[in-house]
C-alpha cells in the first residue's frame, strides 16, 4: 500500500490544488513533496528490515488479458523514489521567490509528473511501465510550453514531444513481442522475464533494440540527444530540474528493470554497439559542453555525459556497474538541482548566462562561490563526493566489461573538470566587471538550498554504504535472473 500511496498522493493533490487555486498552490504542493519524502524513508527502513508487507500492491486490472496494477518497492525502485522524494522537494523550494502566471496550473502539473514518474519506477508489470512512462511527458510539455522561454519554445517543445512518444512505441513493440511468448498471457514483469529469456539469441536482440532505443531517446544517448539542450534551455528552472534530475532517469532505470533480466542473452550479443553509443556520447557530449558560452547549455551536455556512463556501466551487466549507475541517479539528480539553481540565481541577478560576461563574483558574493564550488567539486567527482562514489563504480563495472571503453569513458573524469573548473573560474573568478560588482547576495531560501544540495553531496560521499546496501540484495538477485 506504500507504493500506491507514493504514487497516488501526487496524483490527487495535483486535482486538488488544480482545484483550490493559486493562494494555496505552492505551499500544497511543498506539503505534498515533504510527506512523501516522510513516507519514503519510511519505506527504505522498512526495506532494511526485511519487512516488504506495505511494500507491494498488486490488483487485478484487465484479468483475461493478464493486465495488473502491480506496483513493488524492492531494492532498486527504492534508489529512485529516493531520488524523487530527496529533489522534489528541493524542486519546489527553489521557486519560493517566483511569480508564476496561473501557480496552482504549474504546480499542479509537478505533482502530476511526480506521481506519473513514481509509477513508472514503482511498476511490476510492463504496460503500467509504459503507460507511466507516456503519461510524464504531457506535464512536463505543459510546463514548458506555458512557462518556458524563447520565441521557439512551442517548436522545441513539440519536438521534444514526437522524439520521445516515436522513440517509446519501440519499446511497446518489444514489450507487445515478448508478451505474446507469456504463458498464461501476463504483462507482469515476472512473466515478461520468463519469456523473454526463452527467445533466441536473434529474437532477443531484435527485442533489445527496441528497448535500447526507446530508452536512448529519452535518456538521451548520442545521436539521439538532438531534443535536449534546446528543450533545456527553453524550460523554465524548475522544469529543467524535474527533466535532468527525475525524468530522464526512468530510461536508465528501464535498463535495469527491463532490458537487461529480459533479454540478456541479446544485451550479451548485441549490447557493443549500444555501449559503444553511450561511450561516444560521454566524450561528443563533453567536448560540446568545453566550447558553450551559456552556463545553462553546458549544464545540459554535462548532463547528456554523465547519463552516457551510466548507461555504459549497466550495459556492463556486473554487480559495479549497475550498483553504480543507480548510485550515479541519485547523486547526479541532486547535483542537477544545484547546478540549475545556481544558474537560476546568476541569470536573475545578472539578465543572462554568458560565461564571459562574467567574473569577480566570489569578491562580491564569497558564499555564493563557495556553494557553487562545493556543487562543481561533486560534479567533477572529486573524493568524498556522490559524484566519486558513483562515477567510479560505474568506470570499475565498465573495467571489468572492457579496459578500452572504461579508458575512454573515463575522459569524462578530466574533461568533465576541464569544463566545470574554467567556467567556474570565468564566471567567480578574476576581478569584477560592471556588471557583477552589484552581484546581489544570497536570499535566505537560496543560501538554505544551496547548503541543503552541498550536505547532501559530501554526506552521500562520505557516507555512501547505507544506500548501496538497500540494493545489493536486489541486484544479485537480478544478475542470478541474467546467467
Amino acid at each position: 500500500m506504500l507504493t500506491l500511496a507514493l504514487i497516488a498522493l501526487p496524483l490527487l493533490m495535483s486535482g486538488a490544488v488544480f482545484l483550490l487555486g493559486a493562494k494555496v498552490a505552492r505551499s500544497t504542493a511543498m506539503a505534498t513533496t515533504l510527506v512523501m519524502l516522510g513516507l519514503t524513508v519510511f519505506g527504505a527502513v522498512q526495506l532494511s528490515l526485511g519487512k516488504t508487507e506495505l511494500l507491494n500492491f498488486n490488483q487485478n486490472w484487465i484479468g483475461p488479458l493478464g493486465l495488473h496494477y502491480q506496483f513493488t518497492l524492492d531494492g532498486i525502485s527504492i534508489m529512485l523514489a529516493l531520488l524523487s522524494a530527496i529533489t522534489a522537494p528541493l524542486i519546489v523550494y527553489s521557486t519560493i521567490s517566483k511569480t508564476f502566471k496561473n501557480p496552482h496550473i504549474f504546480y499542479g502539473l509537478v505533482l502530476l509528473m511526480l506521481g506519473a514518474m513514481n509509477g513508472a519506477f514503482f511498476a511490476g508489470d510492463g504496460l503500467m511501465f509504459y503507460i507511466f512512462y507516456e503519461v510524464a511527458l504531457i506535464p512536463i510539455y505543459f510546463l514548458i510550453l506555458i512557462w518556458g522561454r524563447g520565441e521557439d519554445k512551442a517548436k522545441v517543445t513539440f519536438k521534444f514531444f514526437i522524439y520521445t512518444i516515436f522513440g517509446s512505441l519501440f519499446m511497446l513493440i518489444s514489450l507487445l513481442y515478448v508478451y505474446q511468448h507469456t504463458t498464461p498471457r501476463s504483462f507482469s514483469f515476472d512473466a515478461l522475464y520468463a519469456a523473454g529469456t526463452s527467445l533466441s539469441a536473434l529474437e532477443q536482440g531484435w527485442v533489445f533494440a527496441g528497448i535500447f532505443l526507446a530508452f536512448a531517446v529519452k535518456m538521451p544517448i548520442f545521436p539521439f540527444h538532438t531534443w535536449q539542450p534546446s528543450t533545456y534551455n527553453a524550460a523554465p528552472t524548475a522544469g529543467t530540474m524535474l527533466l535532468a534530475a527525475i525524468m530522464l532517469k526512468m530510461a536508465t532505470f528501464g535498463l535495469i528493470r527491463i532490458a537487461l533480466p529480459m533479454v540478456p542473452a541479446g544485451v550479451a550479443e548485441y549490447g557493443d554497439w549500444a555501449i559503444v553509443l553511450s561511450v561516444i556520447g560521454i566524450v561528443y557530449a563533453s567536448m560540446m559542453a568545453i566550447v558553450q558560452k551559456n552556463f545553462k547549455l553546458l549544464i545540459a551536455y554535462s548532463s547528456i555525459a554523465h547519463v552516457g556512463l551510466i548507461s555504459a556501466g549497466i550495459l556492463s551487466g556486473n554487480a559495479q556497474g549497475i550498483q553504480g549507475g543507480l548510485f550515479e541517479m541519485i547523486s547526479h539528480g541532486i547535483l542537477s538541482v544545484g547546478l540549475f539553481f545556481v544558474y537560476d540565481i546568476i541569470e536573475s541577478r545578472m539578465g543572462h548566462d554568458r560565461i564571459n560576461e562574467m567574473g569577480g563574483i566570489r569578491a562580491v558574493n564569497p558564499t555564493f562561490a563557495f556553494l557553487f564550488f562545493a556543487i562543481v567539486m561533486g560534479s567533477v567527482a572529486l573524493p568524498f563526493t556522490s559524484g566519486f562514489v558513483g562515477e567510479f563504480l560505474l568506470l570499475l563495472g565498465l573495467y571489468q566489461y572492457s579496459g578500452t571503453l572504461a579508458l575512454v569513458g573515463g575522459l569524462t573524469v578530466i574533461l568533465g573538470a576541464v569544463y566545470m573548473l574554467r567556467s567556474f573560474q570565468a564566471m567567480m573568478l578574476g576581478a569584477e566587471n560592471s556588471a557583477t560588482a552589484n552581484f546581489a547576495p544570497l536570499t535566505r531560501h537560496e543560501t538554505i538550498l544551496l547548503a541543503i544540495v552541498v550536505i547532501l553531496v559530501v554526506g552521500l560521499g562520505i557516507y555512501s554504504d547505507p544506500i548501496l546496501q538497500l540494493s545489493n540484495n536486489a541486484i544479485d538477485s537480478l544478475l542470478a535472473t541474467t546467467r
